[in-house]
């Protein structure tokens, strides 16, 4: 009987000390932030990627452009991050898929991404844009006007 008694006791022990130990959670803190996306004052490309990288901590995120120009961060870091852009929408985006492309050009379906929808070179990279933004706790809104 005091076998049996020990192991309940040790295990139960072993249960606390995994619980306290997973309990600790991740003590970062995250706000979010959303806002709208402008090229030559249109409406940035649908699907554009927006990337955010904090050069602090190295923490990254991203996220699509809709096709009223807006994105949404519904969860990131607190920090101050360099945002990047992306197109990578049908409308401007060189297809990737080499089978398919080539079905568009034989279709006659293939469109050339119009110049005023190219995102420009320098703004390609967090690190290159020159743009960058601050999330604190809570909602956060910025918009770019690239």
């Amino acid at each position: 009987m005091l076998q049996r008694q020990s192991f309940g006791y040790w295990s139960m022990g072993l249960a606390c000390l995994i619980f306290v130990g997973c309990s600790g959670g991740d003590s970062r803190e995250y706000g979010s932030l959303s806002g709208m996306v402008t090229l030559n004052g249109k409406p940035a490309p649908t699907g554009t990627m927006v990337t955010m990288i904090n050069p602090e901590n190295g923490a990254a995120t991203s996220a699509q452009v809709r096709t009223d120009g807006a994105y949404s961060f519904p969860r990131v870091q607190v920090g101050s991050y360099n945002v990047g852009f992306v197109a990578q929408g049908k409308e401007t985006a060189v297809e990737t898929n080499p089978d398919k492309l080539n079905q568009m050009v034989v279709d006659g379906t293939y469109k050339e991404p119009s110049k005023e929808a190219i995102i420009p070179e320098k703004y390609k990279t967090p690190e290159t844009s020159g743009l960058s933004v601050s999330v604190d706790l809570g909602d956060n809104s910025h918009d770019f006007n690239l």
